[in-house]
């Protein structure tokens, strides 16, 4: 009796593992994630710097409206030099590691990493521990600001980089990346936290030596505004058909902005200054000459 000849059922094929999302969809959300990141940098260093300036002159930030355009623009004034230089240090970085790679064996390649990451992961810990010292005690890092946050973000991803290295057989989960990108986020906004506070009392300081050499700023309105400061003169105007009744002299302006003008006499002092904010309306004109340009003797 002959075996029964058919035809076999085909055998499914070997599945091949997932290999997950493409490369360039990796690369396309990391740029993403790092420029949602560097733009909320910018907007947190605009703002802090915009409050700290504002209070220098002792006025409330929140009265003058300031645009997302104003503030993102101190934000890049203020740190487009230490951006350069980070991604210019990382950059190199960068490129060092690869020449490394590049040039070296295998074999001396595992060996420097051996020596490498247990070296990372030690001063990754000694940076994080430093900074908890740090925010128990930040006296001794007034005049460094910025260098705690930085510190810390820099300790995490050398902790990092030793934990992928020594776990580089197990897969990597995404709520250790998630952790591990909201702190590195966390140390860079307390960097930019610390800077940006002082830049805005530097750009202060700065803004208070040259009030001399701005336009020396008169003010005409209808009504009288009852201007009393040092330096600040009023006059009324003899002519009666005058639209404009009233003049102040002895001003500079600091800027305008959400409708409102923000004036300083022309002398001002940190100790004993004081800002005027008028509302722009129509009641007002205002004339600008030299720097030090002596006011007319009438209207």
């Amino acid at each position: 009796m002959t075996a029964r000849r058919g035809l076999r059922r085909p055998s499914p094929p070997a599945t091949e593992p997932d290999p997950g999302p493409p490369q360039a969809l990796k690369l396309v959300g990391a740029v993403l994630a790092n420029t949602t990141l560097l733009t909320a940098l910018l907007y947190f260093f605009g703002l802090v710097e915009t409050q700290v300036l504002f209070a220098y002159f002792r006025v409330h930030y929140t009265l003058l409206a300031q645009t997302p355009d104003e503030i993102f623009a101190r934000g890049v004034d203020g740190l487009y030099l230490p951006l350069a230089g980070a991604a210019g240090t990382v950059l190199g970085f960068v490129i060092a590691v690869r020449i490394l790679r590049l040039r070296l064996t295998e074999r001396s390649w595992a060996r420097l990493l051996r020596i490498c990451v247990p070296v990372a992961a030690g001063l990754g810990a000694l940076l994080v521990v430093a900074t908890v010292f740090v925010t128990l005690d930040p006296e001794p890092f007034r005049d460094r600001p910025g260098l705690p946050g930085l510190g810390f973000a820099l300790g995490v991803l050398m902790l990092l980089f030793a934990w992928r290295h020594w776990a580089s057989a197990l897969r990597s989960s995404l709520l250790e990346l998630v952790l591990g990108y909201a702190l590195v986020s966390i140390g860079l906004f307390w960097a930019v936290s610390d800077y940006s506070a002082a830049v805005g009392v530097r750009r202060g300081f700065e803004t208070a030596a040259q009030l001399p050499t701005r336009p020396a700023a008169t003010l005409y309105s209808a009504e009288s505004l009852n201007l009393t400061a040092g330096g600040v003169l009023q006059v009324k105007c003899a002519d009666p058909d005058s639209t404009y009744k009233y003049r102040y002299t002895g001003l500079k302006l600091l800027l305008q902005s959400g409708g409102q003008y923000v004036f300083l006499p022309a002398n001002w002092r940190a100790p004993t200054g004081v800002a005027f904010v008028i509302p722009k309306t129509d009641k007002l004109r205002l004339e600008f000459g030299p720097a030090r340009t002596p006011p007319p003797a009438g209207c």
